[in-house]
């Protein structure tokens, strides 16, 4: 069996399976970001076992425009077709980063206005379950342009909810700062909210750790997360946490875990994935684990290796796998949550 498809089945189904095992009467539901740039990649999903797809990305310019739709739809037949067969919605991923084109895109009452019937346009698609607001700003916006957001998502809303579409509206919820954008009165609209619960450590961390830990004296956890979102009145339901597909290896100072970090630390996909979609991410952990094996740390809820290379020099990775899933998948059941979104498939 392809390692890929045997590795996300697998995932997806302790997920999905592992709820009603412990007797909670609402099953964990289990979503998936599929990226354009692993074009392929969904092929090898199990998408009977998935709720959503969430298709990844549609970027917005400051005019309102989607720049870039990646072949969507006429690219993606196939994958309309499957989806429908196996009723699986794919929602689509609305994508705005930077403070600048925010401000001017939400300032302008015709940039708006595209945006919108953009939105809906793409929404009215049978094979459409919805769409998900993707919108990560790290630095202040115009005071202006965020009341006019917050406006914008209640009137889309209403449109996307009214019967005449009956589609969903989402949200992508970032850590820390990356939230500002948002407020109770919009996610309460929201059909679902995915919690950016990864990167607690990333590549340029001071010190090796946990990409996505369940708890501990991290800065930001799966704990920490819930109840940032519970504060903001989501109600527990619609809480879905991202759960990463991916982990990150340093090169240490030295073989205790959580050493510092001596340099920018690398990507690495949890299963062996083609060099023609990521050729500059080719380390995996299932190899790396093979090789080193693996230590399942308690508190956190995930795992990590070590190793010397021939230089002499120490490396450690942390990712997630099967037994992390079920630690938090565990947590999902226990406090009636929502549910997992894996990111990303492929």
């Amino acid at each position: 069996m392809n390692p890929v498809l045997h590795t996300i089945r697998a995932l997806v189904v302790v997920a999905v399976l592992l709820a009603p095992s412990l007797g909670f009467a609402q099953a964990i539901k289990a979503m998936a970001y599929l990226p354009w740039w692993t074009p392929e990649s969904w092929r090898d999903a199990p998408l009977p076992e998935l709720d959503r797809l969430l298709f990844f990305e549609f970027k917005v310019n400051a005019s309102g425009t989607i720049v870039d739709r990646h072949g969507w739809p006429q690219s993606w037949l196939d994958l309309q077709s499957e989806a429908a067969r196996h009723r699986v919605p794919i929602d689509l991923v609305i994508t705005l980063f930077d403070a600048p084109s925010f401000n001017t895109l939400f300032k302008s009452v015709q940039a708006t206005q595209r945006l919108q019937q953009e939105l809906l346009d793409l929404a009215a698609s049978k094979n459409i379950g919805g769409i998900h607001i993707d919108f990560e700003i790290y630095e202040a916006v115009d005071a202006q342009a965020l009341e006019t957001f917050r406006k914008f998502v209640q009137t889309l809303a209403k449109t996307l909810h009214a019967p005449a579409l009956a589609k969903s509206l989402s949200f992508f919820l970032p850590a820390g700062e990356g939230a500002s954008l948002y407020n109770a009165a919009m996610l309460t609209v929201a059909d679902f909210v995915v919690l950016q619960t990864y990167d607690t450590h990333f590549r340029g961390s001071k010190t090796a750790g946990p990409v996505a830990p369940l708890a501990g004296q991290d800065v930001w956890t799966w704990h920490k997360a819930a109840v940032a979102g519970l504060a903001l009145g989501i109600p527990p339901q619609r809480l879905v946490f991202g759960f990463p597909l991916y982990g990150y290896e340093w090169t240490v100072k030295t073989p205790a875990p959580r050493s510092a970090v001596t340099q920018p630390g690398q990507v690495t996909t949890f299963a062996p994935v083609s060099e023609k979609w990521l050729p500059d991410i080719q380390t995996n952990i299932i190899q790396r684990v093979s090789q080193y094996g693996a230590v399942h740390d308690a508190v956190t809820g995930s795992a990590y290796y070590q190793f010397k290379d021939d230089t002499g020099l120490w490396h450690e990775g942390w990712f997630e796998d099967w037994w992390s899933l079920e630690q938090k998948s565990n947590f999902i059941a226990q406090q009636h949550l929502g549910g997992i979104a894996f990111f990303l498939l492929g």
